[in-house]
C-alpha cells in the first residue's frame, strides 16, 4: 500500500529488480500511470518486464480470477519462472470493491498454489479505510517503506475471511423485470431460458446471454435441488448491470466459501460445482444466509458506455 509515485517505487522496484536479476519472467498488470511510474524508475530495464496479461481484464471479476488462474497453470506447465505485479481496479461500489477482495483472499490458496511470488499494489489515496483494512486481512504480507517483505498482522485464514464476508445483497427495486417462483426441478429449464430472454432484453451483450443463462440455471438447480422449496427467482437491471437473485428457505451455511477453489470429481469432491460455475462467469456473486433462508445474487455487466470498465487498474495520481 503506498501514498505516492515515489512511495510506490520505494516499495516495489527491489522486488522487481529482485527477479529481473533471478532470470524471473516479471509481469506487471497495472493502469498506464502505474506502467510509467514502474517504467521510470527501472530505466533501460523497463524493456525486460512484460507489461500485462493477454485476455486478462478487471471488466468482470470471475473471467479476470479464471484467466490468471489459466495463465499461471500454462506457465507452471511449462516450467517457467514467474513474477507478478498487480494493481487492484478502481472501485467505487463498496459491493463490487467486497466481491475483488474476496477473489484476493481466496488468491492466497488458489493462485498460490502455483508457487509464484505475487505483489498487489493499492493507492491509499483511491480506496476507503475500510477497504484497506480489508487488504491487510487478505493479504499475508506487506511490503514496507524500503520493499521488505513484513508479516500483516491482521491476515485472516481465506475462509475465515470469506466466511466473515459473503457479500452485500442488492436493493431489489419495487418493479422488478422477472418475477418466477418455483416449487419443482421441472420448472427449471423454462426459468432459465425465461431468465436469459430477460438478460438479454435489458442490454446483456450476446457473447455474454449463455453465460448468464448458465449461472441462472446452477443458481436455480442449487435452490431447487440444495434448498427448501419453493424458491424465487428476481431479475432487473441497473444502470451497469443485469442482477440476477435466486432465494430460497434452506440455510446454506457454506455458501460464502463455495465456488472459488476447483471442485476435483476425481478425488470425489463433487460439493460446490454449481457455486464454481457461477463465481467464474458473474462479475460479482453476493451470498446473505439468515433464520429466514438463503440468497445468491449473481451480476452481469450491460452493454453500453455506462457498462464500460477501465483498462486493468486504470486510475489518477500514480506520477
Amino acid at each position: 500500500m503506498y501514498e505516492s509515485g515515489e512511495d510506490l517505487r520505494r516499495r516495489v522496484l527491489p522486488y522487481v529488480r529482485q527477479g529481473l536479476a533471478a532470470g524471473d519472467a516479471v509481469q506487471v498488470i497495472a493502469s498506464r500511470d502505474t506502467e510509467a511510474s514502474l517504467g521510470a524508475g527501472l530505466g533501460a530495464d523497463a524493456d525486460r518486464v512484460r507489461w500485462g496479461v493477454p485476455g486478462v481484464t478487471y471488466r468482470s471479476l470471475g473471467p479476470m480470477f479464471g484467466g490468471l488462474r489459466d495463465y499461471l497453470a500454462r506457465q507452471a506447465r511449462a516450467g517457467r519462472r514467474v513474477r507478478l505485479v498487480a494493481e487492484g481496479p478502481p472501485i467505487a461500489d463498496p459491493a463490487r470493491a467486497g466481491a475483488y477482495l474476496r477473489f484476493e483472499a481466496a488468491s492466497n490458496d488458489v493462485l498460490g498454489a502455483y508457487g509464484f511470488p505475487w505483489v498487489c499494489l493499492y493507492d491509499r489515496r483511491r480506496h476507503s479505510g475500510s477497504v484497506l483494512e480489508q487488504v491487510e486481512q487478505v493479504h499475508p504480507h506487506l511490503l514496507d517503506p524500503v520493499g521488505e517483505p513484513a508479516s500483516s498482522a491482521r491476515f485472516r485464514d481465506p475462509d475465515d475471511f470469506l466466511r466473515a464476508h459473503p457479500g452485500l445483497l442488492s436493493p431489489i427495486p419495487a418493479a422488478v423485470d422477472l418475477d418466477l417462483r418455483l416449487t419443482a426441478a421441472d420448472q427449471l429449464s423454462a426459468a432459465r431460458r425465461e431468465a436469459a430472454a430477460g438478460a438479454s432484453a435489458r442490454g446483456l451483450p450476446g457473447e455474454d446471454v449463455d453465460d448468464f443463462e448458465l449461472a441462472a440455471g446452477e443458481l436455480l438447480s442449487n435452490a431447487v435441488r440444495h434448498g427448501q422449496r419453493p424458491c424465487r427467482l428476481r431479475l432487473w437491471a441497473t444502470d451497469s448491470h443485469v442482477v440476477v437473485r435466486v432465494d430460497d428457505t434452506g440455510p446454506g451455511d457454506d455458501l460464502p466459501t463455495k465456488g472459488f477453489r476447483p471442485p476435483r470429481p476425481a478425488l470425489g469432491h463433487l460439493g460446490g460445482m454449481g457455486m464454481w460455475v457461477i463465481r467464474q462467469v458473474a462479475d460479482a456473486v453476493h451470498v446473505c444466509t439468515s433464520a429466514d433462508g438463503t440468497a445468491v445474487e449473481a451480476q452481469f455487466h450491460r452493454r453500453g458506455p455506462a457498462a464500460e470498465q477501465p483498462r486493468a487498474g486504470e486510475q489518477p495520481h500514480v506520477a
